[in-house]
């Protein structure tokens, strides 16, 4: 296995205590992981970045998406490269299918692959969670947010695609609330994080999204701000949103990465920077056997 070379970024926000999260390299692969879930010993996991593939052209070079039009072949070897790299078991890949529901599906053992290697015949599927053990749950992103739910007690996981639609619907809250039904999970039990994803320093919205926050979430002026360079637009906080919907759930163990896509599309995929000509990143987490 390659060397870890590991870069250390701690972030403090006024609303819990000093948090960190690495971006590790391995080999020519950059992924960011998160120190809470790594301390566990419980799982593997990581977040993707555009380095260490061999995705060509506006995919280039770590594209996780099979639907964006690149060769198949290409993104089938990045897999493999990360299943090397992160020690995933790479036969084994389930995926998502994203369609901003708040639909989360458990995934069995009968499902290994489903999504890479074998065919995926469900559809709208924006959460997954198990209790099985070697199998790398997949979700996407390119500004979206991927949140990352581990429970340490009854060990399950749980990841979640939530994207402004699907904040706005409160699908973290969802896919725990899927958890404590299958696997009979306490929050106080869960350790969670919050992916890479676009920032309120670039998510700009206009009234129809903000009217949508308003309808789903208690506590929407807490985190919608006035647009201060354009009068008539807004700014939406989506990490603090999640993370309020998982603390107000009983979850204490939250890490944020705190990096925004859109401002780093050296190392991320960004849709409101790129558009669709880009590929994606991939939230993967893995319960050990």
């Amino acid at each position: 296995m390659e060397k870890r070379i590991s870069v250390i970024r701690r972030m403090r926000f006024g609303w819990h205590k000093e948090q960190s999260m690495r971006i590790e390299k391995i080999g020519a692969v950059e992924v960011v992981v998160f120190d809470n879930l790594t301390q566990t010993n419980m799982v593997k996991h990581c977040f993707t970045t555009r380095h260490g593939g061999v995705s060509q052209g506006c995919f280039s070079s770590m594209n996780m998406g099979l639907t964006r039009g690149e060769e198949k072949e290409l993104v089938l070897r990045n897999y493999e490269i990360l299943g090397e790299a992160m020690e995933f078991s790479k036969d084994n890949y389930v995926t998502s299918q994203q369609t901003h529901t708040t639909n989360v599906r458990r995934i069995m053992a009968e499902d290994r692959g489903k999504g890479v290697l074998r065919e995926r015949r469900y559809s709208d599927v924006d959460g997954l969670i198990t209790n099985a053990p070697n199998i790398p749950l997949v979700i996407f992103g390119a500004d979206c947010v991927p949140v990352f739910l581990l429970d340490t007690r009854q060990k399950a996981i749980g990841m979640a695609h939530c994207g402004w639609m699907g904040t706005g619907k409160r699908m973290a809250e969802h896919t725990l609330q899927e958890m404590m039904a299958a696997f009979g999970t306490n929050p106080k039990d869960v350790v969670a994080a919050i992916g890479p994803s676009i920032g309120k320093c670039c998510f700009q919205v206009d009234a129809p999204v903000v009217s949508l926050f308003r309808k789903n979430i208690d506590f929407a002026e807490e985190i919608i701000f006035d647009d201060p360079e354009e009068e008539g637009k807004y700014r939406i906080d989506l990490w603090e949103t999640n993370r309020r919907l998982l603390a107000n759930m009983g979850v204490e163990n939250i890490e944020i990465a705190g990096l925004c896509t859109m401002c780093d599309t050296d190392r991320f995929y960004s849709h409101r920077k790129m558009g669709e000509n880009r590929g994606v990143m991939a939230g993967v987490m893995e319960l050990k056997g």
